[in-house]
């Protein structure tokens, strides 16, 4: 049976908040990142890359959904800023961003780096994307967080639950989805990828804390495109098909 959800952009929207903040509230519940936690991040990127200290994202097979890759000038411009003012803080810590054009949004999964995987599955989803309905929507960043093992994001908020709506008409079409699917609508921006001692994570905690909330940037998301990634955050990939949402007669991300 298909979930039940509430479309209302402010129910909606109260409801991603309330995801966000249980997490991102955890992180500055120490003094600074605990090594256990950030291992987390490390293990993304290949060991000769952080010895070297430009850290370089793993190889990988993963197949999903997404809208970005990338977004329209604006919008970007406004996130790497974002990443730029969490650089200041950062100084010579090790840390990641994501390309300016490997920016995106997840919809959903269907095949995570440690999943077997049918061929024949490739078409089934093709078949099933062309299929949907649904309206374009505004796309909102409205606030940053890092969580506790030091991933960035930028917290997305999908108009009218337009994502939701999708992943809910996926889970019920393609029965071999992987269960573990994100609960938001996140643009990851990157990692920190060591603690930084006390001063200065009390520092960054200052700096988040005055944009967790803040109105970044919006856009609207008119297309949606089925990719094969290769390594981690978009590194390697190749878009295999764009499917488009309903027009709102704005140009397209």
């Amino acid at each position: 049976m298909s979930k039940i959800i509430n479309t209302s952009s402010e129910h909606h929207f109260t409801y991603l908040e309330n995801a966000y903040s249980e997490v991102g509230g955890l992180t500055w519940l120490n003094e600074d990142f605990l090594e256990s936690n950030i291992e987390t991040s490390r293990n993304l990127y290949t060991a000769e890359s952080l010895i070297a200290r430009q850290p370089r994202p793993k190889k990988l097979e993963v197949y999903a959904l997404v809208s970005g890759l990338t977004f329209n000038k604006e919008f970007i411009e406004k996130l790497v800023e974002v990443q730029n003012k969490i650089s200041t803080v950062l100084g010579e810590s090790l840390h990641y961003w994501v390309e300016p054009d490997n920016l995106g949004v997840e919809y959903c999964v269907f095949k995570w780096p440690t999943d077997s995987w049918d061929d024949e599955h490739l078409e089934v989803i093709q078949n099933t994307l062309s299929l949907i309905r649904q309206p374009a929507f505004q796309f909102t960043i409205r606030g940053i967080q890092i969580n506790p093992d030091g991933c960035v994001i930028a917290k997305g908020f999908d108009e009218a639950a337009v994502m939701f709506q999708i992943r809910e008409q996926l889970k019920v079409n393609l029965p071999f989805m992987p269960r573990k699917q994100s609960r938001w609508t996140h643009v990851p921006l990157g990692r920190i990828l060591e603690p930084l001692g006390a001063e200065k994570f009390s520092l960054l905690n200052q700096t988040i804390k005055a944009m967790s909330k803040q109105q970044i940037a919006t856009t609207t998301t008119n297309i949606m495109r089925l990719i094969h990634e290769r390594r981690w955050y978009m590194e390697e990939k190749t878009v295999l098909a764009e499917y488009p949402l309903g027009s709102l007669s704005v140009e397209e991300v």
